[in-house]
């Protein structure tokens, strides 16, 4: 979910430019005319939901229309999906992509009094189709991508992970994409203020290394997968492929076990960045236990950190997924997995 002061960015954008422009319910966005454009169903039961495009040329979004507002219709925005939609689908829109290309996406809700938000990077693969899904869980708003993939009657949906990359490109032109403050000039105190303000909030759990991971945790009797997995296919694969299939895992099994070691080393940085921005007298504040402490100050910024701590967490397990499901996929696809089994490995 996007954070207060993008949110209060983003109120202003894709939805009001819709209904203040006198921009059609089918949105600003054309559709990718390449023959193997990918295809994407956005679904939505959330109020005035939209789906907004961000490329370096449009870094104020283009828009795609609207779903369930009370002033303006549903757009019936299509591209001919060829796998339908679930049969309890809420309303949805479908639009096309250009393939082999980073896109990035925004999801939006606007409620009376609430404002509710997700923005996400993906590449599309060229002729596939994907489904995203916006609701709330957990009282938070939350998107969900699946990819498509049909074999005979059979329909796999497969997780697609959603990793925020941003948009380099658009580094300051407006509240979604803001500018870094630049650093203040190092000295041998600031330097020290800095390490000792990260060392201290550091809380337990941060510092606990996770215990060596056993590889059964993805999954029990790699013997046993095999044949559960042979049966589902109905086909036979060589030695070889189960071989890479094992290494595979065996990868993401040491991906894993070193991501709270990762997910440390990205607070530390965003910690450190934020803190050389500050200048000398604003840095002394937030030193722990010193003359100049200003504690209020100091839990208010441990916090946020803390939250970034959590955001980061989840982002470095996004990424390992991501790595882990590109290896799988391009298993399944060297030996023609995917032309035979619904259910196989794709991204």
């Amino acid at each position: 979910m996007l954070h207060s002061t993008t949110l209060r960015a983003l109120a202003a954008m894709p939805l009001l430019a819709l209904l203040l422009s006198g921009c059609s319910i089918h949105g600003t966005y054309p559709d990718a005319g390449e023959a193997d454009a990918a295809k994407l169903r956005f679904i939505s039961g959330l109020d005035s939901a939209t789906l907004a495009v961000f490329d370096a040329q449009h870094c104020a979004g283009q828009t795609t229309g609207i779903l369930n507002n009370l002033f303006v219709a549903n757009t019936a925005r299509r591209v001919d999906m060829s796998i339908a939609p679930p049969a309890d689908a809420e309303p949805y829109l479908e639009i096309r992509l250009k393939p082999g290309r980073e896109a990035v996406l925004m999801v939006n809700t606007q409620g009376r009094s609430s404002v509710c938000g997700s923005m996400f990077s993906y590449t599309p693969q060229p002729g596939a189709e994907y489904e995203l899904t916006f609701e709330y869980a957990d009282k938070m708003c939350r998107a969900m991508l699946n990819r498509l993939h049909q074999v005979g009657d059979q329909v796999s949906r497969s997780p697609v992970p959603l990793l925020s990359k941003g948009l380099p490109e658009c580094t300051g032109s407006n509240g979604l994409f803001p500018v870094t403050p630049e650093a203040q000039p190092d000295t041998q105190e600031r330097v020290g203020m800095i390490e000792r303000i990260i060392a201290e909030s550091l809380i337990e759990s941060m510092k606990t290394e996770l215990p060596p991971m056993d590889k059964t945790l993805l999954g029990d009797n790699f013997d046993k997968q095999i044949d559960e997995r042979t049966r589902r296919m109905g086909f036979t694969l060589p030695a070889a492929y189960w071989d890479e299939y094992q290494r595979n895992i065996d990868i993401a099994t040491q991906e894993l076990s070193t991501s709270k070691q990762r997910t440390l080393e990205r607070y530390e940085n965003e910690y450190g960045k934020y803190l050389r921005q500050l200048d000398t007298a604003e840095l002394r504040k937030l030193v722990p236990n010193s003359t100049a402490t200003d504690k209020t100050l100091a839990l208010t910024v441990n916090i946020r950190m803390l939250r970034y701590y959590r955001k980061a967490g989840q982002e470095v397990l996004k990424e390992s997924l991501d790595s882990h499901l590109t290896r799988m996929a391009d298993l399944d696809k060297r030996y023609a997995v995917c032309e035979r089994f619904a259910d196989c490995w794709k991204k």
